[in-house]
């Protein structure tokens, strides 16, 4: 029958056609995220967070519900920043820092706004798309972040958050920042389009979250390379193990606690030596004091408490090198009046090496024991009383 249709028609039918597959296809994909999201924001409700399996996915998700919904009338506190912040190695959410927070201050909800694996641009899309919605901003800043923030040419590790929550950076911020890659910066045309238009389109704005769903990867393309990985590693007789993340480091076993090592001693590495005044990531911290200064929010900065004999035991990071760089974020910190807590001044550890996963990442009990001491910290700066 279609042979008999001039071509013309034959041309109409065939786009009609596709467009109504591709309606199909977006009512479709609508329907898993509005699921995968009503999942989210329950499970995060509940426990304070949104799931630990692939937060990266899940977070905007919640940001997108938060941003909806009417503004509590609790006064709110958000918690920002990285792993440390967000508790990967924390399994239950209300041992996080946030969760204790929220056990003592029950006139006021904290959220745990914390991104595993976020720089320092992260951290600033994070507060920039909150900055509403919160009353008190809690900023942690975990010193592993700040080496590979300056080291690393792209400007983001996750550049589809920056997009979903339409927080893309402008390009000339990276000008003048010679180890920096401008192209890792999307055009103004580019954001353009991706914001104003491709955003407002399930299957482009979600692709992460459909992918996840029916893959468990971020990304068809992650997947293809996992399994290209796999069979690499088979043909090499590589067996990889998985490292619990959940244990303290001396549960681990020999190879698993070595390759904690190995991995941060390579992350507290300085390529170059550290300047202030061609940080990139002290720039942007500037920014994000720029942003709280415009909307005249309370804030607070603290250190992650760090395994400090552990980091000396193994080498691990030249202790100069900490005091100058951090000192460089205090002194800009408390020079724009906001306070800033130093959790690793005095040589012992704050917290008792048996309650580290890693160098920086507390399990349960540890968490739970910083999560106090902060809280006591907050108190005495009127924090808690926002």
């Amino acid at each position: 029958m279609l042979k008999k249709l001039p071509l013309k028609k034959l041309i109409i039918y065939m786009v009609l056609l596709a467009i109504a597959g591709l309606i199909g296809i977006t009512v479709w994909a609508e329907r898993i995220v509005d699921k995968v999201q009503e999942d989210v924001v329950s499970h995060a409700e509940e426990n304070l967070r949104v799931p630990a399996f692939d937060a990266i996915v899940y977070t905007p998700l919640w940001v997108e519900y938060l941003k909806e919904q009417p503004k509590s009338d609790k006064p709110t506190i958000g918690m920002f920043g990285s792993s440390t912040v967000f508790g990967t190695t924390v399994k239950d959410g209300w041992n996080t820092p946030s969760g204790i927070l929220q056990q003592h201050l029950h006139d006021k909800r904290v959220l745990n706004l914390g991104l595993s694996g976020g720089r320092l641009v992260e951290t600033y899309a994070m507060i920039s798309s909150m900055i509403d919605e919160v009353d008190v901003v809690v900023y942690e800043i975990n010193y592993g972040i700040l080496p590979i923030t300056d080291n690393n040419p792209d400007v983001t590790v996750y550049p589809t958050i920056l997009s979903k929550l339409d927080q893309n950076i402008p390009k000339d911020w990276v000008d003048g920042f010679s180890r920096k890659n401008k192209n890792s910066v999307p055009s103004a045309v580019h954001d353009l389009i991706t914001t104003d238009l491709l955003n407002e389109w399930t299957l482009y704005h979600d692709r992460d979250v459909i992918s996840y769903h029916f893959l468990k990867t971020r990304s068809s393309t992650e997947k293809i390379r996992r399994e290209i990985q796999k069979i690499r590693d088979k043909k090499q007789g590589i067996e990889l193990t998985y490292t619990p993340l959940f244990s303290p480091y001396d549960k681990l076993k020999e190879h698993q606690q070595e390759a904690i090592v190995k991995h941060f001693t390579a992350l507290y590495k300085w390529e170059q030596p550290f300047d202030k005044d061609n940080s990139f990531g002290l720039f942007m911290m500037e920014k994000t004091l720029d942003l709280l200064d415009q909307h005249k929010k309370k804030a607070i900065f603290f250190t992650a408490p760090l395994d400090k004999e552990f980091i000396t035991e193994h080498d691990m990071l030249n202790w100069n090198d900490y005091n100058t760089v951090m000192g460089a974020y205090q002194d800009l910190i408390e020079s724009r009046g906001y306070p800033f807590i130093e959790f690793n001044r005095e040589e012992s550890s704050l917290i008792p090496h048996k309650y580290y996963h890693d160098p920086s990442h507390l399990i349960d009990k540890g968490s739970k024991m910083f999560g106090e001491i902060l809280y006591e910290r907050l108190k005495t700066l009127g924090i808690t009383e926002a």
